[in-house]
């Protein structure tokens, strides 16, 4: 891994962002410069890149001289190179940790208000803004979120509807997306970091259910716009046009990380009903949907998850699988 040293902004807030890139630059350049147009800059911007393929580092590279590039050498996952920009980010002093999403764009005024909101709040952990979908441009995908009990899944409240009125109120919230989470440096320190073995999908859930027992709040602030163009990195793996999460990648990561979940913040009889729910709800019909549309890759990745979500102890997910869907 390699690092390059960063030229601090001019206009100092205290707030690091990091973003994960993976053969992005596309997506990772249009992000970075919304950051630097805002009408609040960050101090600093850590750009991880998970040993990128195509160029894209040497990319970023030269269109930001300002910006530090850390180079992994494998790719590390969203949790393990986010928890290497967030460490980076914490050494250097940063009072505030912005987790973004390398394929979304933000609004003008989108730092200032999600400063200015913990600065005003000093006793919220964390916040998160109103995430549009960059296509359709009126479409919410997360204003808030709730929990399914049954299931320990998060549900972005506001998905797939119309941007309006009914979601602008500022609100405690169970969940914060990792597309976007502005933390206190505090609350990593207390909380820790995302759980590496994740890889992908599910930290951000974790992270959230580790928070709430530490009693921890969790703001949306809808003043605070974020567009976001959906799993952008693990679309380049997909079959057909449904989006990321339909990747044999992503299936695996899911498949695996819904019963990780459970198993972790679950136990005795809750622990045993919410992943028989899970199955009923979620395994069963996803599977036969898979094996009617004759997906066998994808149904492979499935039962792979799933096995290694209910294997014991807990374990980093298969690197041998993740090396064949990363190809």
């Amino acid at each position: 891994m390699t690092m390059r040293k960063l030229t601090a902004s001019a206009e100092a807030t205290g707030v690091g962002v990091v973003l994960v890139n993976w053969n992005g630059a596309e997506d990772t350049i249009p992000c970075i410069r919304s950051l630097l147009a805002g009408s609040a800059k960050p101090d600093r911007v850590v750009v991880v890149d998970n040993a990128s393929s195509d160029g894209s580092a040497g990319l970023i590279e030269r269109a930001f001289p300002g910006v530090e590039l850390i180079r992994n050498g494998e790719n590390a996952g969203f949790t393990g190179a986010n928890n290497i920009g967030i460490g980076r980010l914490l050494s250097s002093g940063c009072d505030y940790v912005w987790v973004l999403n390398n394929d979304t764009t933000v609004h003008e005024d989108c730092l200032r208000t999600l400063k200015g909101h913990m600065e005003a709040h000093s006793e919220v952990s964390a916040c998160s803004g109103k995430i549009l979908y960059d296509e359709p441009a009126r479409m919410i995908w997360y204003a808030g979120a709730t929990y399914n009990p049954w299931t320990m899944r998060p549900r972005h409240r506001g998905g797939g509807e119309e941007d309006n009125a009914r979601y602008d109120a500022v609100e405690n919230v169970p969940f914060l997306s990792g597309c976007c989470m502005f933390v206190r440096r505090e609350a990593f320190e207390r909380v820790g970091l995302f759980d590496d073995h994740f890889f992908a999908y599910g930290e951000d859930s974790d992270w959230c259910l580790r928070a709430s027992r530490e009693h921890m709040r969790l703001h949306y602030v809808p003043q605070a716009v974020i567009r976001h163009k959906v799993s952008a990195s693990f679309r380049k793996k997909n079959l057909h046009s449904h989006g990321g999460t339909t990747s044999p990648l992503a299936i695996y990561a899911t498949s695996r990380n819904r019963l990780y979940i459970i198993r972790k913040h679950r136990k005795g009889m809750a622990q045993m009903l919410s992943a028989l729910f899970t199955a009923a709800t979620w395994y069963c019909y996803y599977g036969m949907a898979l094996l009617v549309l004759r997906r066998k890759e994808k149904l492979g990745a499935l039962a792979r998850g799933v096995y290694d979500g209910i294997r014991g102890p807990l374990a980093q997910p298969d690197r041998t699988m993740l090396r064949r869907y990363l190809k």
